[in-house]
């Protein structure tokens, strides 16, 4: 995904979530990371950037999620007992990209993946210069610098070496959201944003939540979570020229109120690289599956007998 090259960025007049709360004003990214934010008008500089966004005050502009979410088993997601071992390591791989291109829509920039494939994880992060984040026993996976890599040893899971959490309190279904968890397990939902919505809905504090579904990025020590200097360029933007997502913006708690509305993002940018905007996916290829699946599964004499027993 990445393009290998620096690029700046600017989005000027949206409100931003920042530590301290909504913000009206400005985000300049230099490649990974933001290089500035600031209410009122940007530097002069700032307008000389490859990519200029001016949303007129309407979009706001979040730091991006991070939860567990079905990746390799994306397609099977809710289905019990499907055996993933009939494919390939490369059908594993373009099914794996399905699952990775819907956690990028769905806002969750860091997605974490708990699978018996961590390989095919391992590849897929590797081939598109993406950050993606694995949870596996202790010494099963091999680190890279394209990997979040997560170890259970015992009770516990540990980055680099540094102890995370307990794993039976650091890890929470939306509908038992603790104030402890660091990752949320989004994994069998038919929709990631279902999950995310979930999560807002089972608080009812939204900016709570909100620290809840970015926790991972303060627990690795990759960022605090927030739109603010240094941290990572994974954003989340909700465009409210966009009829279906448009409303009020008087304060930052209407804010807070679309992004508990959990809808898809209009724009998502990760490392700082346009990933998905206005309903295309702009970085990886997804290819078509379906005729994987029908090989694999005998879906077309299934689908003949389901038809004849109706």
């Amino acid at each position: 995904m990445s393009t290998g090259l620096t690029t700046r960025c600017l989005f000027k007049n949206a409100w931003y979530l920042s530590s301290t709360g909504f913000k009206q004003g400005y985000v300049f990214i230099y490649g990974t990371r933001i290089r500035d934010t600031g209410e009122g008008e940007p530097e002069p500089e700032y307008e000389l950037s490859e990519l200029v966004y001016d949303f007129n005050g309407d979009a706001v502009i979040a730091h991006g999620y991070s939860l567990l979410v079905d990746i390799v088993e994306y397609v099977v997601r809710g289905i019990r007992g499907f055996d993933l071992s009939v494919f390939t390591r490369e059908e594993l791989r373009k099914l794996a990209k399905a699952g990775v291109v819907n956690a990028y829509m769905s806002g969750v920039t860091l997605p974490v993946a708990s699978t018996s494939h961590p390989e095919v994880v391992v590849d897929i992060a590797r081939e598109n210069s993406l950050r993606l984040g694995i949870i596996a026993e202790r010494g099963t996976v091999s680190g890279n610098p394209f990997t979040v890599l997560l170890e259970q040893d015992g009770e516990y899971i540990y980055y680099e070496d540094k102890k995370i959490s307990h794993y039976s309190s650091a890890i929470c279904k939306p509908s038992e959201i603790r104030d402890n968890c660091v990752l949320v397990d989004a994994r069998g939902y038919g929709n990631t944003t279902t999950a995310i919505e979930e999560v807002y809905m089972a608080t009812g504090d939204p900016s709570l939540s909100f620290k809840l579904l970015t926790n991972l990025y303060r627990a690795t020590g990759i960022d605090n979570g927030f739109v603010e200097k240094d941290s990572a360029s994974d954003l989340i933007i909700y465009d409210l020229k966009n009829p279906l997502k448009s409303m009020p913006l008087i304060n930052g708690d209407h804010s807070y109120k679309l992004l508990a509305r959990s809808q898809q993002p209009d724009i998502v940018f990760i490392g700082g690289d346009v990933f998905y905007e206005h309903g295309e996916n702009l970085a990886i290829p997804v290819v078509k599956i379906n005729e994987i699946l029908k090989k694999k599964t005998g879906g077309e004499q299934v689908g003949y007998q389901a038809r004849t027993k109706l």
